[in-house]
Order: structure tokens, then C-alpha cells, then sequence
């Protein structure tokens, strides 16, 4: 089963990419070459899959509460190894795009989804989240993302205000983000996601291990 493997955006602007790359991590977990290395078995983790945080499982109450149906386009960012996507799939979510800035974890992904009849309809391609295609504005009815927003606030100043920018872009007015994270302050949390901009539907940063924050775009 082949799944659809798209290249980096022809609009992506070198320019631009330089300056992302330009400021100075908090973390080696904010590096593309940390990623790159352990989706091909040199990292920390295992690299055919690892569950961030948690599964699917404990998340899909929020999902089906939270988006409006089944077949709402969402968007997975930063989706790594991590079967979350296919066990998203498995449960019916299936008007799926998901991308990651690894082409290793793009690999891994396809090797995930391979096991599952019809996932070859998941478009999966290679983006950064800091900069998304142009053709992707207003796309989306929700954006589930899993530790991708820790890892960009881990690649340095500023980065993290990129990714949810692009992130606010891409979903549809009254569309729901649901973030799932362990590192991004409190305090830069509610800077990013500000009153004008978004509507605060649930504040996870009580819950244990990651919190998960569910917020509609205004």
C-alpha cells in the first residue's frame, strides 16, 4: 500500500526557512537533526514508533465532543513516528492531513499506516509548522497536535509565536485547535493564545504528565 507522499511546498521560501533555523535552541530537542536522527535508529527513542505523552485513547473523548464530525478536514502537525495518527484513522477520522519537518518520520509514518486498509488516503507530506503552505489557509475544522508546539518553543525565541500563527491561519474561523503539551509556560501559553484571537474552551494545566488545552479560533 502506497500512501501519498507529498515534496516540500514549492512555495516554501528559503529565505525565510534560513531565519528559522537562525536563532539558538533551548533544547537538542528542538533540532531538525535530533529528529532526523532518531527516526533512523541513532536517537533516545525507539524509532519505528513512540507514543507522545499518551494515546490515542485517552484523548478521543475530547475529539468527538470537540469536532464538529467525522469528516471534518483536520490537520495533525509535527506527527513524528507516533500512532496516534493511525489509531485517529482507525476510529473514523479519516479526512486527514499530516505532516512532519523529517522526511525520516514521514518514512516512519508510511511504514505505520501501511498495516491499515485505505490509509492511503491521509495525505502525509514534509512542512515546517512555522511556515505552512500558502494554499492551506482556512483549510481545516481542527488541528490536533501532540508535542509539536514543545518541540518549536524548544528551537529558540520567537518560533513557537510562528507556529501558532500559521496554525491559526490554516484553521477555518470557529474551527478547534486541540493542543496536547508538556513544556510551553503558562505564561507564553496564554500570550499565544490570546482572548481576541481564540476562545478558551478548556485549560489543561492541571492535568498530569501533559496538559490538554482546546481553544476555537475566532
Amino acid at each position: 500500500m502506497k500512501l501519498a507522499l507529498l515534496p516540500l511546498a514549492s512555495s516554501f521560501r528559503p529565505s525565510f526557512t534560513s531565519r528559522l533555523y537562525s536563532v539558538e535552541p533551548r533544547s537538542d530537542f528542538g533540532t531538525r537533526n535530533y529528529w532526523d536522527e532518531m527516526y533512523q535508529a541513532r536517537g533516545d527513542f525507539p524509532a519505528d514508533e513512540y507514543s507522545w505523552y499518551f494515546p490515542f485513547g485517552d484523548v478521543k473523548s475530547y475529539l468527538s465532543t470537540h469536532i464538529a464530525t467525522k469528516d471534518t478536514p483536520l490537520l495533525f502537525p509535527g506527527i513524528g513516528n507516533d500512532p496516534f495518527l493511525l489509531e485517529a484513522y482507525q476510529q473514523g477520522y479519516k479526512n486527514v492531513v499530516a505532516f512532519d519537518y523529517s522526511e525520516h518520520a514521514i518514512e516512519r509514518q508510511r511504514d505505520l499506516l501501511s498495516i491499515e486498509p485505505g490509509a492511503d488516503s491521509i495525505e502525509l507530506s514534509v512542512q515546517d509548522a512555522r511556515e505552512l503552505p500558502a494554499s492551506w489557509g482556512v483549510k481545516f475544522g481542527g488541528v490536533v497536535e501532540k508535542g509539536c508546539l514543545d518541540a518549536i518553543y524548544l528551537s529558540g525565541d520567537g518560533q513557537v509565536e510562528l507556529a501558532v500563527a500559521e496554525i491559526r491561519r490554516v484553521l477555518a474561523p470557529g474551527g478547534t485547535l486541540i493542543s496536547i503539551s508538556g513544556v510551553v509556560p503558562a505564561q507564553l501559553r496564554r500570550e499565544l493564545f490570546c482572548d481576541d484571537q481564540w476562545g478558551w474552551v478548556r485549560d489543561g494545566a492541571e492535568d498530569l504528565k501533559a496538559g490538554t488545552f482546546i481553544l476555537t479560533r475566532r
